[in-house]
């Protein structure tokens, strides 16, 4: 299956946090408006005017410039790369994200309004109750929409840390995806291959979202993702965490590592990672996939006999704990690299 092409990755260092609540963005904004400097004016109705027109400007601007720092900075889904656009969409409600943001960004042009009206009452007031007023009316008719903000606000600071908590890809990088089923040693295969540290634990499922890693040289840059585990269910019935594996296979990777714990001491059989396996093939036809046999250290020949008469023979036998022929798999795919480098220079 073809890689995509096109399409933003996610910046997360660009995007800038919602407010926890409206109340805290419209104290903030008070708070720009107490900065207001006391003009040394005799007139008392031209002092005052000048005072008032600082409060409600630093207060319009701090408002606005802040709500369109949380429009513009947030990831805008439709123009992501394909495997971040179907990675936000198992993560966030993105219909609701979007209309949010759109709400965001369109009560900027009520602001505005809000904003010159209460100038234009300053400027033409003739009593200083009348700028007292008119500055009064601004943070009272700010609040109000500012209020119906508060459940967007709120949306958006919840995605946002969702977004921030997703894994940084680069999409067009050279891309091993280490698949399998639970607890086989994908992570420990990814930390034995790269310098990158998952969470290793003796039990399933301690992955529960991509792993980044790479295989880095003078002339070589390859990234490793270690994925959460499959299981044998149709790919159409994966499950939130499963279908971030599915994603990145199918959107990013050059080549499926799938792993294979031939000791079965994981818990699951041989028979079972090879249905998930066969699953995998039918699904991406188009994709290389290379075998790789793990806990040899622990292993029998028995266990390596099963293995190879349901897998056929293995590309590379390997043990991630103890680091055995590790780095026979590292060379296999640095050469693979380069295979691929070069095939893509002569098209």
């Amino acid at each position: 299956m073809p890689r995509e092409d096109g399409g933003e990755v996610l910046e997360k260092s660009r995007i800038v946090l919602a407010p926890p609540s409206h109340k805290v963005l419209f104290e903030r904004a008070a708070k720009e408006c107490r900065k207001a400097s006391t003009p040394g004016v005799r007139n008392k109705l031209k002092r005052r005017k000048t005072k008032d027109l600082e409060c409600v400007s630093r207060a319009h601007k701090y408002i606005v410039n802040s709500l369109r720092k949380i429009y513009e900075r947030s990831p805008f889904i439709d123009k992501l790369h394909p495997f971040y656009r179907e990675l936000v969409a198992i993560s966030i409600d993105t219909d609701r994200y979007k209309q949010c943001l759109a709400a965001i960004a369109t009560s900027e042009k009520i602001l505005e309004k809000i904003y010159f009206d209460v100038r234009r009452e300053i400027l033409s007031a003739s009593e200083v109750k009348e700028v007292i007023a008119a500055r009064r009316a601004y943070f009272g008719r700010t609040l109000s929409v500012l209020k119906r903000l508060d459940k967007c606000l709120r949306q958006i600071r919840r995605a946002q840390k969702i977004l921030l908590q997703l894994p940084e890809i680069e999409v067009n990088d050279y891309t091993v995806v280490i698949a399998g089923a639970p607890n086989v040693g994908k992570s420990s295969l990814l930390r034995a291959l790269s310098r990158a540290k998952p969470e290793v634990k003796p039990y399933p499922f301690t992955t529960k979202s991509i792993i980044v890693g790479h295989i880095i040289g003078r002339d070589f840059r390859i990234q490793l993702l270690d994925t959460p585990g499959l299981l044998d269910t149709p790919l159409s019935e994966k499950n939130r965490i499963e279908r971030q594996a599915i994603l990145a296979m199918r959107h990013v990777a050059n080549i499926i590592l799938y792993v294979v714990d031939v000791t079965e001491r994981g818990g699951f059989t041989i028979d079972f990672q090879k249905r998930v396996y066969d699953e995998l093939r039918e699904g991406f036809p188009g994709t290389e996939f290379m075998v790789v046999f793990n806990k040899i250290d622990a292993a029998t020949e028995e266990d390596l006999q099963r293995a190879r008469e349901s897998f056929g023979e293995e590309k590379v036998a390997v043990s991630a704990l103890t680091g055995e022929n590790v780095d026979e798999l590292r060379n296999i795919l640095i050469q693979k690299y380069r295979e691929s480098r070069s095939a893509s220079l002569e098209t």
